[in-house]
């Protein structure tokens, strides 16, 4: 009993519970059925007050969030009204749940995957179009291509509705296109399957390739997406760079300071919206690297800070600390501080937004040039235009300033009137605009160009103007009219570029307008029925040129029988002679990896060894790393160039070398010249000696102590230098080839054992005789 009597509580507390959830409408203090005008008025009343830099009560943060949520749950129209009054849910006839309708079964199935949702979202072939073609875009805009029959889509539906549930909001511009209806726009977008998702910003099209299963992949690709220096990070050394270059782009500064990384989302898509009037940046108070910018502006350090900074960079012109910073808010702050407070008349939408059409509003413009002696005139204009806005309230009022040699059309359309200077330099000019073309001004004239400069004079002649103008309302129609042209873009591309640009997407427009065709319209299968043709006219014509250029070669051949065969040219070999204007070419300046060969001859054989060298080394005259040449020792500085090499090369560098022309003939050097040594082959060098039968053979054996004999610089050799050990002769089984002193070689077998010589040089099993420079060839 007593159990029974505690279950039918609960129930009866279950029954009358309600829910939670605050209604928007009390918090706005409307009723529900108020238009969105009266939403709108509503929160923009109770902001005023709630907002925590204007109110220190200590719930005024939470109470502007509950605020901010309740007018984004208002406004948000793509969301259902969740705080209508629900329908009776006992309504329903409780019969109905034991019958089973066959019929119904698959629309119940279909319900559960509803596309409505999806098909809200849904853009046309044009409407992509015209977002590949969008330089400038604002908007990140992502396009989902889905069709009705996939069952990769169907699985995929809850991530996808809770992925665009969540960054709409936020400034993401989510559509969707059925690929089964514009399978022209899925082909173009580089699909494959089904769902395929893509994100577009100024005409980049970036295709995602993650599952589709994880909704943090997809807020991923969303971030990478988005232009790489949309927002840079700076730190306590580059901030003050970026915030002290506003002069030069004439764009206000917004500083994200954030306690911790990455950024959040909603900072760089606010970024994107407004990047063309305010550069971001970002910092990361968390970072003892920022540590002196964050002591500077007093930001707290748990809490994201919001900071607009404009001519003075000291003194942020506004600032929004919160733990979460609302969309709304965001956007707010951005709208009410878009320019600078002198700003720059720099481009046609500066002068459209500041001066609009058909306002009856006033545009003082300072004309001076880009010079630091204008900065002063520039500076109390500046200074009038701060405290204009508590002097004249209820007035519109806009200040600029342009500079003279960056828009002389401008300026020369105002001083055609006869009241107009001659020289309108560091004088104000007072306008309004009548329609696009069109404007009525005045010049207000000072007695000298340094009267702009002193602020006080300044503020006296300003005012006095403007009182008498603002208090009549004729005077809205100033004296003199004017045809103006259009502001010119100074951050804007060249007319070059922008002519290449347009034309660039007038081509791709065409060429994907005549794909659409072909695949909509029933012309594909034209299109490859031609295609074939084509391909078979054009394989049939390059048949005919072969078959003819066969005859020909056919023809030839024939005529070529009963001729003698002539021999093919083959690439010639070329011997440079060493000589001082070839020796930074051969030696000194070759490049890493590369030899020289060089063969010594005088007069009397230069013809008989040039000739068998020439054959020797012709099977190498292919190699890039190999360069050939010869040295006439019977040229003096040749001569003496070859004596200091070998000079370097011995022990006593001190010794005095003298040697004999006739002994060094048929010597071969391989010079190196990164490394910086040489190797060497001669005829009685003991690197190459002669076979016991026939003519040569390899040795190997050290070469003699002193090393003169077959350098060519000792007349006479001593008999005792060649004397070997018998124990090592007849291990080796060989004899040294000057062992008997009469033996003489002949003038053509000096060569004849240079290939197997070049065969141990590029096995690098040479000797190599190293030296510290490389001597100087005389002249």
């Amino acid at each position: 009993m007593k159990w029974w009597l505690i279950s039918v509580v609960l129930f009866a507390i279950v029954l009358t519970a309600q829910p939670a959830t605050q209604d928007p409408y009390a918090i706005l203090g409307i009723s529900k059925a108020a238009s969105l005008t009266e939403v709108k008025n509503a929160y923009r009343n109770l902001v005023k007050i709630w907002h925590p830099d204007k109110n220190n009560h200590p719930e005024a943060e939470t109470k502007f969030i509950e605020i901010t949520t309740a007018y984004e749950a208002l406004t948000n129209r793509d969301k259902p009204d969740n705080y209508a009054a629900p329908p009776n849910s006992y309504s329903s006839n409780f019969n109905k749940f034991f019958d089973f309708d066959m019929d119904n079964f698959f629309d119940n199935m279909h319900h559960r995957y509803t596309f409505e949702f999806f098909r809200k979202l849904q853009i046309n072939l044009d409407e992509f179009n015209s977002l590949m073609l969008t330089k400038n875009s604002k908007k990140l805009t992502l396009i989902l291509f889905y069709s009705e029959f996939s069952l990769a889509f169907l699985k995929a539906q809850s991530v996808l509705k809770k992925v665009i549930e969540d960054v709409v909001p936020i400034g993401v511009d989510f559509k969707t296109m059925n690929k089964d209806m514009e399978p022209s726009a899925f082909w173009r977008a580089k699909g494959v399957f089904i769902p395929h998702l893509v994100s577009i910003i100024d005409s980049n099209l970036i295709v995602y390739q993650e599952s589709f299963q994880n909704a943090d992949n997809i807020i991923n690709f969303i971030r990478k997406s988005l232009p790489v220096n949309l927002i840079p990070e700076f730190n306590d050394v580059n901030i003050d760079k970026f915030l002290n270059t506003w002069s030069a782009d004439n764009h206000v500064r917004a500083l994200v300071m954030q306690p911790g990384s990455p950024l959040r989302i909603r900072y760089a898509l606010i970024a994107l919206e407004y990047r063309n009037h305010i550069k971001f940046g970002y910092m990361n108070i968390g970072l003892y690297e920022c540590r002196s910018t964050r002591d500077r502006y007093k930001v707290p350090h748990d809490k994201d800070t919001l900071l607009i900074l404009k001519e003075n960079v000291r003194r942020p012109a506004a600032h929004l600390s919160m733990a979460y910073i609302p969309m709304v808010g965001l956007r707010d702050l951005m709208e009410s501080n878009k320019y600078l407070t002198l700003p720059r008349l720099s481009s046609q939408d500066v002068f459209d937004t500041l001066c609009p059409v058909g306002q009856k509003q006033f545009c003082l413009v300072l004309v001076s040039r880009n010079s630091p002696n204008h900065e002063a005139h520039r500076q109390s204009i500046r200074r009038f235009a701060q405290e204009a806005r508590s002097i004249y309230p209820d007035k519109r009022l806009a200040f600029m300033y342009v500079f003279r040699e960056r828009q002389p059309h401008f300026i020369n359309s105002l001083i055609q009137g006869s009241e107009s200077p001659s020289e309108p330099l560091l004088h104000i000019v007072l306008l309004t605009r009548l329609n696009k073309i069109m404007v009525s001004y005045k010049w207000l004239l000072g007695d000298d160009y340094n009267n702009w400069a002193n602020y006080d004079l300044t503020k006296e002649k300003l005012t006095g103007v403007l009182n008498a103008l603002l208090g009549s309302e004729a005077a809205w129609t100033l004296s003199n009219e004017a045809h103006i042209g259009v502001v010119l873009d100074e951050h804007g591309q060249s007319l070059l570029v922008r002519i290449a640009a347009r034309a660039q997407q007038h081509i791709i427009t065409m060429f994907y307008t005549m794909i659409d065709m072909t695949i909509n319209h029933g012309l594909f299968f034209m299109y490859i029925v031609f295609l074939m043709i084509g391909a078979m006219v054009v394989m049939y014509f390059v048949y005919m040129l072969v078959e003819n250029e066969i005859k020909e070669i056919n023809k030839k051949v024939d005529k070529t029988k009963t001729k003698p065969s002539q021999t093919n040219r083959q690439r010639e070999l070329k011997l440079h002679e060493l000589r001082a204007e070839t020796y930074n070419g051969l030696v000194r300046l070759i490049k890493p990896g590369c030899r020289t060969i060089i063969l010594l001859i005088d007069n009397s054989t230069a013809l008989l060894l040039a000739r068998q060298f020439y054959h020797t080394v012709w099977p190498y005259r292919k190699n890039k790393s190999l360069m050939f040449g010869y040295l006439n020792l019977d040229r003096s500085p040749s001569r003496d160039w070859y004596c200091e090499l070998l000079s370097l090369s011995l022990t006593d560098t001190n010794k005095s070398i003298h040697i004999n022309t006739r002994n060094c003939v048929g010597t071969v050097l391989s010079l190196c010249s990164l490394k910086k040594y040489f190797c060497m082959y001669h005829a009685k060098h003991p690197e190459s000696s002669r076979h016991k039968n026939d003519k040569w053979r390899r040795v190997g054996m050290k070469p003699p102590k002193n090393g003169g004999e077959f350098w060519g610089f000792n007349e006479e050799s001593d008999e005792e230098n060649y004397s070997f050990d018998e124990d090592e002769e007849s291990t080796a089984g060989f004899k040294p080839i000057l062992k008997d002193k009469e033996e003489e070689i002949r003038t053509e077998h000096l060569l004849d054992g240079l290939p197997m010589w070049l065969d141990r040089l590029f096995e690098g099993s040479t000797t190599r005789y190293h030296i510290n420079y490389w001597p100087d060839f005389k002249v």
